[in-house]
This record gives C-alpha cells, sequence and structure tokens, in this order.
C-alpha cells in the first residue's frame, strides 16, 4: 500500500471521529443522569424528535456540499405540508394531494436554483428570499380557515403508525437515509456535488455542468423538505401556520454538527443521521432533566464548535500523519 493511500485510509478512518464523541459522551451522561432515559418510550420518542430534521437536513447537506446555501427549507416544509392537508380537506385523494406536496417542493427549490444560476443571486438571498415567500403563501392559505379534520386513517398511519414496533417515521427516514447515502457516495451525481463544492471553476473546465448541478441539488432539498412536511402534517393531522419555523437552523447545525463543511466540498449522510440525533438527545436530556429549553440554544452553539473544531484538528493530524 503506497503512502498516500495509507494517509486516505487514516483520514477515513478518523472523519467523524468529534461528532461521534460528542455522540457517545452525550449518551453516557443522560443514561447515568436519568432513569428514564433508557425506557423503550423515551428512546422511541428520541427517534421521532429527530427524524423530521433529519429529513430535511439531508437535502441540507447536499446543499452545503455543493458550497451553497439553502434557509428556505423550513418555510418550505410548512407550505408543501399545509397544501398537502388543504387539498385532502378539499376532498383530493391523498396519494395526489402527497405528490402534489412534493411536487411543489422540488419546483420551489428548482426555482431557487433559477434564481442562484441564471439570475446571479447569491444562494443566502435567493433562498431567504423564498423563506418569507413561501412563510407568506402558507399564512395565506391557514388565515382564511384552520386546515384540520382531513386527515384519514390512512394518512396518520403515515406518522403515527407502527411496524415491527417501531414508528414509521422512522422507517421512512432510514429508506431516505439509504438512498441519500446512495445517491451521495455511489453516484455520478454525488461526485459532481463534491467536485462542485471542491471547485467550481475546475467543475466547469473539466466538463461539468455546474448549472445543472445546482439546480438539481435545490430541487432535491426542496423534495425532501417537503417530504418532511408531508410526514410531519400527518403526525400532526393539522396544519399551523408557523409549521416548519427555525427547521433551517436545526437542518443547518445537524448536518455541520456531522461534518459538512459549510463551504463545500465535504459532506456525510451519516453524520448528518447523527447530528440530528444529538440535537434530540440535547432537547430530550433537557426535558428529562427539568432544565429549561432556552438552555438549547447554547449548549447547540457550543456543541457546533466543538463538533467543528475536533473535526478539524483530526482531519489536520491525519493529513501530516
Amino acid at each position: 500500500m503506497s503512502t498516500q493511500t495509507k494517509k486516505l485510509v487514516r483520514l477515513s478512518s478518523r472523519e467523524g471521529l468529534g461528532v461521534t464523541l460528542i455522540l457517545v459522551v452525550l449518551f453516557a451522561f443522560l443514561s447515568l443522569s436519568s432513569p428514564y432515559f433508557l425506557t423503550v418510550e423515551n428512546v422511541t420518542n428520541l427517534l421521532m424528535q429527530s427524524v423530521f430534521v433529519m429529513i430535511v437536513a439531508l437535502g441540507v447537506m447536499f446543499v452545503l456540499s455543493m458550497g451553497g446555501i439553502d434557509l428556505s427549507v423550513g418555510s418550505v416544509l410548512g407550505l408543501c405540508g399545509g397544501v398537502t392537508g388543504w387539498l385532502m380537506m378539499n376532498g383530493m385523494n391523498m396519494w395526489i394531494s402527497m405528490l402534489a406536496g412534493l411536487i411543489l417542493g422540488a419546483v420551489i427549490g428548482m426555482f431557487n436554483g433559477f434564481m442562484i444560476t441564471r439570475l446571479q443571486i447569491s444562494p443566502f438571498l435567493a433562498t431567504f428570499a423564498m423563506l418569507y415567500i413561501a412563510r407568506g403563501l402558507l399564512l395565506l392559505l391557514t388565515i382564511k380557515e384552520p386546515i384540520r379534520d382531513f386527515a384519514t386513517p390512512q394518512f396518520k398511519f403515515i406518522a403515527q403508525g407502527y411496524w415491527l414496533g417501531i414508528p414509521m417515521p422512522v422507517w421512512i427516514t432510514l429508506i431516505i437515509l439509504i438512498i441519500c447515502y446512495f445517491v451521495f457516495n455511489w453516484t455520478r451525481f454525488g461526485r459532481f456535488v463534491i467536485a462542485v463544492g471542491s471547485n467550481k471553476e475546475a467543475s466547469h473546465l473539466s466538463g461539468i455542468s455546474t448549472n445543472s448541478i445546482k439546480i438539481r441539488v435545490y430541487a432535491l432539498s426542496g423534495l425532501l423538505a417537503a417530504a418532511g412536511g408531508v410526514v410531519l402534517t400527518s403526525r400532526l393531522t393539522a396544519v399551523q401556520p408557523l409549521m416548519g419555523t427555525s427547521y433551517e437552523l436545526d437542518a443547518i447545525a445537524a448536518a455541520v454538527i456531522g461534518g459538512t463543511s459549510m463551504f463545500g466540498g465535504k459532506g456525510s449522510v451519516v453524520g448528518v443521521a447523527i447530528g440530528a440525533i444529538i440535537l434530540a438527545l440535547v432537547s430530550n436530556g433537557l426535558d428529562l432533566l427539568a432544565v429549561n429549553q432556552f438552555y438549547r440554544l447554547i449548549i447547540t452553539g457550543l456543541i457546533i464548535i466543538i463538533a467543528v473544531g475536533v473535526e478539524r484538528y483530526t482531519s489536520t493530524r491525519a493529513k501530516s500523519a
């Protein structure tokens, strides 16, 4: 084995060390601090707390890995979930309603990509504007009458049912995780995403259609946000005007904690899953220890700093070894 290959193996084996250590420490601390932490009921609740952010964060991970940012995902989640519920409330078939919600999310994502690639608007401003547009549309949708009493037993089963003793949202999220892992790590599209995030100019010169990749990535982000919205709507069996608020921040936090670079060129599907679970652990732990949830923001910020610091340290050590 060559020296260069050995370095790559070491680097690969050390990636994710920081976030894994944080997960282990939090898990051990809460296990020792509360007798209720390892109960089946609490572990199930913990998983349910993490899955909605996890779905959205997977799309955000693709965007960040490409060197972009998507601040609209929380509002897109709310709007697409709202449209799904509104259509069902007005007599539309459940499957058609869900499909409409998913398509809407993908179309919004494509429009974000269009603004960024064709209109040359910065990703921050384009998606920030879409955050307000989607939120405003949801408010218009819900201000006339509450969207409720639409959920059929089949629709409720999506987020409230169980299979083999495990909540359906966990199964749905697992399927999405596997698909995203395959796409990100084993397809040409995934390699192109990393290439564009690492060096846009070099990618363009090598024949990669960078604008096409960007539009597709933002469409994927919108689609996953919509998927999270549909599942969350099934869970709530109602559409709230502020549904999805702050999900964009939690999704970015989960991705960054999981090792995704804010500057592009690096991402991890498994890291996103761990990052989302860590965020849920913090919230769940504060509840168990009867600590005010306001501390969650402070602790999350500290975890981001620690995770990024440890990842950078271990990566630097691995590269120089």
